[in-house]
């Protein structure tokens, strides 16, 4: 087995044993035998259970940073990136189901840690306080409807979050296979934007 194969079924395996054990509850022991491999190996490339549990949490960070941060800056106006923030954000979902539960999982259990890791890179950015201010200054110019910038933030990510958490009750509701989700999920972008449309734009 090639060193970034085995890498790549260490992580995909941890990923869904972390998820479900959580941190505290995960097995080395688990990890290896759902990757094939023996525990010697996986030592190899990871030290500690919690070197292993670590790197998963930043490539987390780093997948929701990379792929959230750059909608949000530059020159476009506060619809546009909301509505590239929406193209971005199911589509790095999509390829990596694991992250929303993974997250939830984790801010359940060490909220800090998470935080800490994503908060660094959201700071470093100053995305967050640059966004709120063009917002209130569209607001001022009345080129959006007046709502609180954290209010407006948070509806949006509702929008695009709760439904890759509940996945599982929305596949099993609406008797989806992964096809028809993958699908649904691609014509819910249209779908939100035309949500973040009609909540930000002004009456003529």
């Amino acid at each position: 087995m090639e060193k970034r194969d085995a890498e790549k079924d260490i992580l995909e395996a941890a990923k869904k044993v972390f998820i479900t054990k959580g941190s505290a509850g995960a097995r080395i022991q688990e990890i290896a035998d759902m990757a094939n491999i023996n525990k010697a190996m996986l030592y190899y490339y990871f030290k500690t259970k919690e070197q292993l549990f670590n790197r998963i949490i930043e490539d987390a960070a780093m997948l929701m940073s990379q792929n959230i941060i750059p909608a949000l800056i530059g020159d476009k106006n506060i619809i546009d990136k909301l509505e590239q923030l929406t193209e971005n954000y199911i589509d790095t979902l999509s390829e990596h189901p694991y992250i929303p539960i993974f997250i939830l999982s984790e801010l359940n259990q060490h909220p800090q840690t998470f935080q800490d890791k994503v908060q660094s890179r959201i700071t470093d950015s100053n995305v967050l306080p640059n966004l709120f201010q063009q917002i209130l200054l569209e607001q001022q110019q009345n080129k959006i409807k007046p709502i609180a910038p954290q209010h407006l933030i948070l509806t949006v990510m509702s929008l695009l979050v709760f439904p890759f958490v509940a996945k599982p009750i929305f596949t099993q509701l609406f008797k989806m296979g992964e096809t028809q989700y993958v699908r649904f999920m691609n014509e819910r972008k249209a779908e939100v934007k035309k949500i973040i449309r009609l909540l930000l734009k002004p009456n003529p």
